[in-house]
This record gives structure tokens, sequence and C-alpha cells, in this order.
């Protein structure tokens, strides 16, 4: 492998573990929040959240990754800072139009999320952080352009680590000085402008490095550089990375201007529905952490993919395709079912009660089709096969919405829960089908879907039957749920790991693509060899 592979390689396992830690702390902090500020509480952060969530799908992912690309498509630095200076200014100007519309029509968005007036401060707190957006969209992708990955790392874990901190502080400080719930979502919004301003600060030494070299006349005239095909590549290249990237996103998106109104036409109060509304949104948390170990497996395969597509390996991109695809799979599943099995108590250990723990059950299946969608529409960008995705984006919000107006008045949250489900479903058969032939074609053994049935269901009735029964013989409290939690997992990790060394559902080669996977197979080896 050259120099430069290793660098790249090298630069994309940094990003994935940066990656990693801000979803578990995204994830995560949510728990702590949700428990100091109560349900209703927390229903006023989501709301809002997805206005935040778009900035961030924006300035960390969809923008820098389209910059990084067309940077690396430049034959010297002058083009290279000619162009990343056009884009810093294009997105300058298309954040303050979204600043001007998110703040300016606070009053508006706030109507549209069931009438809720008093929102209005909380949105137009969150609204500052788009101002931040194209120093870092523009930094991180200037840096990635040319292999430098530790900027985008680092000022993405700062960013998350301020954020957090400030809306924890905010909390516990807003809750013991006996601030409104609108009092504390306004500030703790408000701290992804001030996160956003320090990563800022620590990226800006790879802002000036675009400012650097004076521009000569002739590059400036280049067509294929030029304001309008940079602005047309920006809308449909640059727009579209984002909108896959924070598809889930757009959904609660949907959720914010719907749910509430709809569980109220189902005959809640107000109050009654925001309370509901904050229980559902318990599950976006348990979604993140469902999806981390799989999208960090194939995060990490992801470069090699990539590798493979440039220098035309087609048997071994296929043979790695296919062994993502199924550890994907495998892993999206077995977190799906696991934490259908542990849910009530989950959901009291994490969030105090088990209000809302069928609906969370329902929400948490999100975990598979959410998971698959995200490597496999990665794979189609490598690969340039993402005509038509965009569309099927919307058609997905669209679907969304349509269901959740059907099934919230009848089934509460449970149906919210359903909707989102079951508008993943045509966005992953659109994606499936868009992925060349040779890549779907014989993907799996004899007998594969066989042997991931029973293991999932082992770990279900094992893992499902233990809690059941911790239950029965020591109630429900939040202690007793604890361990009732623990125990159930534990037993649920075990017999999965049994399972599949049993049924052989893993090769050695996808032992090893796991974490620690290369030790645990040989410690199941030297076991197995020691029983016969």
């Amino acid at each position: 492998m050259s120099k430069s592979s290793q660098n790249l390689m090298a630069g994309a396992g940094i990003l994935t573990l940066a990656g990693i830690i801000a979803k578990i702390l995204s994830a995560v902090y949510r728990i702590p929040f949700q428990n100091l500020v109560g349900n209703t509480g927390f229903y006023v952060y989501q709301q809002v959240y997805p206005i935040y969530g778009i900035g961030v799908v924006l300035a960390l992912s969809g923008w820098p990754l389209f910059i990084s690309k067309i940077i690396t498509e430049q034959t010297d630095n002058e083009r290279k800072q000619l162009v990343a200076r056009r884009l810093f200014w294009l997105l300058f100007i298309i954040s303050f139009i979204l600043f001007m519309f998110v703040y300016g029509g606070a009053p508006l968005i706030a109507t549209g999320m069931g009438n809720d007036l008093k929102l209005i401060p909380v949105i137009r707190a969150v609204a500052w952080m788009f101002w931040f957006m194209p120093f870092l969209a523009v930094g991180r992708g200037f840096a990635q352009g040319q292999l430098n990955m530790v900027p985008t790392a680092i000022s993405q874990v700062i960013e998350q680590i301020v954020r957090v901190g400030i809306i924890i502080g905010v909390a516990w400080w807003g809750v013991h000085a006996g601030w409104s719930v609108y009092k504390i979502g306004s500030w703790a919004t408000a701290a992804a402008t001030f996160a956003a301003m320090l990563a800022t600060l620590y990226i800006s030494r790879t802002i000036k490095l675009v400012w650097q070299t004076p521009i000569t006349k002739p590059v400036k005239k280049e067509r294929a550089i030029g304001w309008i095909r940079i602005f047309q590549r920006l809308w449909s290249e640059g727009n579209l990375l984002a909108m896959l990237t924070g598809l889930l996103v757009l959904l609660q998106l949907v959720d914010s201007f719907s749910t509430k109104g709809l569980l109220e036409v189902n005959g809640m109060s107000s109050q009654a529905a925001e309370y509901a509304k904050g229980v559902y949104d318990r599950g976006q948390p348990l979604v993140q952490l469902g999806m981390v170990l799989a999208t960090a497996v194939s995060t990490s395969l992801l470069p090699v993919l990539r590798s493979h597509a440039v220098r035309k390996e087609d048997g071994d991109f296929i043979h790695d395709f296919q062994m993502m695809l199924r550890l994907s799979l495998i892993l999206s599943s077995v977190a799906t079912v696991g934490l259908i099995a542990v849910m009530p108590a989950a959901n009291q250990v994490l969030f105090s009660t088990r209000e809302g723990s069928q609906a969370l059950m329902v929400f948490v299946l999100t975990i598979i089709p959410a998971t698959l969608i995200l490597i496999i529409t990665s794979v189609l960008q490598s690969l340039d096969y993402t005509r038509g995705v965009s569309w099927f984006v919307l058609l997905t919000m669209i679907v969304k919405y349509i269901l959740n107006m059907i099934f919230i008045p009848q089934l509460g949250i449970v149906g919210a829960s359903l909707a989102t489900l079951l508008a993943l479903v045509p966005m992953l058969y659109f994606v499936l089908h868009r992925l060349p032939k040779k890549l779907r074609r014989q993907w799996h053994s004899q007998n594969w879907w066989y042997k991931l049935m029973t293991t999932l269901l082992v770990v279900l009735l094992t893992a499902g039957l233990w809690g059941w029964a911790s239950d029965k013989l020591m109630g429900a409290s939040r202690l007793a749920s604890l361990f009732s939690l623990i125990t159930s997992a534990l037993i649920g990790i075990i017999m999965f790991i049994v399972m599949i060394w049993r049924l052989r559902l893993l090769s050695k080669e996808e032992w090893y693509a796991l974490p620690k996977g290369y030790k645990l197979y040989h410690f199941l080896e030297r076991k197995g060899n020691s029983c016969d």
C-alpha cells in the first residue's frame, strides 16, 4: 500500500473514531437531560432539535464531504484555494438566508409546531448557529480535501463536548433555579451556537490557509470552477449528501410539525400531548445507540471499498461490500432485538418510568432499515449511482407525514413510531435496487437467513424471559430494573455470541472485522477445541 493510501486509511480511522465519540455523546446526554427536565422539558428541546440537527448535518458531513471532493479534483493549490473561497461566500449567503428564515420565521415555525408560541425564543436561540456553518464546512472540507482528517475530527469532538456540557449544566442550574422548561430549552439550544463558536476558533488556522495565496486572473476565469458551476454542484451534490446523512433528522422534523397536533386530534389536552411527545422522543437516543456499532464497523470498511473502486478491483469490492452488508444487518438486528427484550427495564432505568415502552419497542425497529440505508447510500455515492435518491428522501418525508395522519389519531405515539418505520421501507427498497446486480448476487450463504433468525429468536426469548422473571421476583423499582437491565443484556450478549459461533453465522474474516473480534474468535476456538 502506498504512503498516501496509508495516510488516507489512518485519516479515515481518526474520523471514524471521532464520529463514534460524537454519536455516543449525542445519544447519551439526552438521558440525564430528560431526567432533569422531565418529559415536557424534553418535548420542548426535541421540538427544536431537528433545526439544529439539519445545521450539524450541513456543517459536519454533507457540505464538508462535497467540499473535500471538489478540492481533491483541483490540480494545484491556487485552484483549490479559489474554489474554497467561492464556496465560502456561497455558503455564507445560504447561511444568512437560513438564519433569517429561522429567526424571522420563528413565530410561523412555532405555529406549525402545534401552535406552541412559547417555542419562539427556543427556535431563535438555535438560529445563531447558522452563522458558523460556512467557517466549519469550508475549514473541514478544505482539510479533508488534502487528506488531513485531524481538524475535522478534533473540531467535531470539541463541538459535541462543549454543547453537551452546556446543555447538562443549563438543565441542572435551570431546575434548581426554578426556570420554566421553555427558558431551559432556550439556553440548551443556544449551546449549539457556543459550541460552534469554539469549534470555529479551533479550525481557524485551517480556514486561514484558504486565503493564503493570491489568485491570478486566468484561473479566476476558468468555467469549470466558475461561480455558477460551483453553485450548481453545491446544490445537486452537496445538498444530496446532506439529505442522505440527515434522513432521520428530517423525519424528526416531520414529527415536530405534526405529532403534537395529531395527538390533540386524538382527544389529548395540549399539556398531555406535549408530555406524550416527550415520552415518544425517548426513542431517538435509543435508535442512535443501537446504530453505533453497526455504523462504526461499516464506516471503517468504507475507505477500503473506495480504494477498491478507484483501483477498479471489482472482485475485492464485491467481496468487501457483501461482508459489510452482512455484518451491518447482523449487528443492527441484534441491537434491535436486544433493545426490545430489555425495553421496559431500560426505559425505567434511563428515563425514570416505563411509559411508552410499546411505542419505543416499535421505534427501535427503525435501527435496521436506517442502518442499511446509511451504508448502502454511502456505497452508491462512491460509485456515483445516486441519481433519483434525493427524490426518495423527499418521498420518505411525505410518506412519514401521511402515515402520521393515519396512525397517530388511532394509535397515539405507537402510531408515530410505526409511521417512521414504514416510511423507511420504500427508501430501503429503492437504494437496494440502485445497487449493481453483481453486488446483490449471492451475498449470503445457504441457510444464512435461517441462522440469523434463529439467533435473534434465541436472544429475544432468553433476555426477554429473564427480564420478565426478574420483574416478578424483584419488582419494578428503578433499582430492580437496573439489575434486570444489566443481567438481561449480559444474557443476550452471551447467547448472541454462542449462537453465531455454534451456527457458524460469521466467517473467520467477519470475526476479524469486528472490534476485538480476532481475540474473541481465538478464545472461542480454544474453548471449542478443549471441549472436543
